[in-house]
């Protein structure tokens, strides 16, 4: 069912390398994904940029990134543009990326029940330790929509979550939602913690719709 979605939509989902050095469990480099949503424009969870979501400290500003079916051919560079902590969004940009392949949002919601599946790189640990020099997992699941709730972030601001069905596989925070046509329906934003017990939280499309119109990103028509 999702073959083909899968197979396009990698094209534009990006991993974010852990930029400090990794613990002796960590299976792989990866410090989060990223996807874009425009030429040269992306986004992820704030919880993927260091420091993203900790009031208290600045975020790191570049990262390093490498796309899917890039990865061994070198790394692009990428600015931090925006961050809303109260949505969990960064928006993030690489200027003259290799490639303007982007994910189109879906700016309404899903019905419950529908069909979905995401795809990157989570951040894993693993026991005992990977052989040395293990390289970053693409991971692909599979789920269904189970809720869409609208609540508020801790500004007051209305946000909109969807909950799935399935366990989550390490911290997945950054990857895209998307249903059997390649459409994205949210982003994964894992809660800090424990994740054997988590319940699959994700960033609805229609708010990084507008987190993306109030940072002046330039959506394709039919978004």
């Amino acid at each position: 069912m999702f073959e083909k979605a899968l197979s396009e939509n990698r094209e534009a989902i990006y991993a974010i390398l852990a930029p400090a050095s990794l613990p002796p469990e960590a299976a792989t480099p990866a410090g989060g994904t990223a996807f874009m949503i425009a030429p040269g424009l992306l986004v992820t969870a704030a919880r993927c940029v260091p420091n993203g979501s900790d009031p208290g400290t600045l975020p790191r500003t570049m990262l390093s990134l490498v796309r899917a079916p890039d990865i061994g051919r070198g790394t692009e560079p990428a600015t931090l543009v925006s961050l809303d902590r109260g949505r969990g969004l960064a928006l993030l940009r690489i200027d003259a990326p290799r490639s303007s392949a982007f994910l189109r949002l879906l700016d309404a919601p899903v019905p419950i029940g529908t069909p979905c599946a995401y795809s990157g790189f989570p951040r894993l640990a693993m026991d005992p330790a990977p052989f040395p020099g293990t390289s970053l997992i693409e991971m692909f699941q599979g789920a269904s929509v189970s809720s869409f709730v609208r609540t508020a972030d801790p500004g007051g601001d209305p946000v909109s979550r969807y909950v799935t069905d399935a366990p989550l596989v390490g911290d997945a925070s950054g990857c895209p939602g998307f249903t059997a046509s390649g459409e994205v329906f949210g982003m994964l934003d894992c809660p800090p913690g424990d994740l054997r017990s988590a319940v699959p939280s994700w960033v609805a499309s229609m708010d990084i719709v507008s987190f993306a119109l109030d940072n002046g990103v330039p959506l394709p028509s039919g978004t």
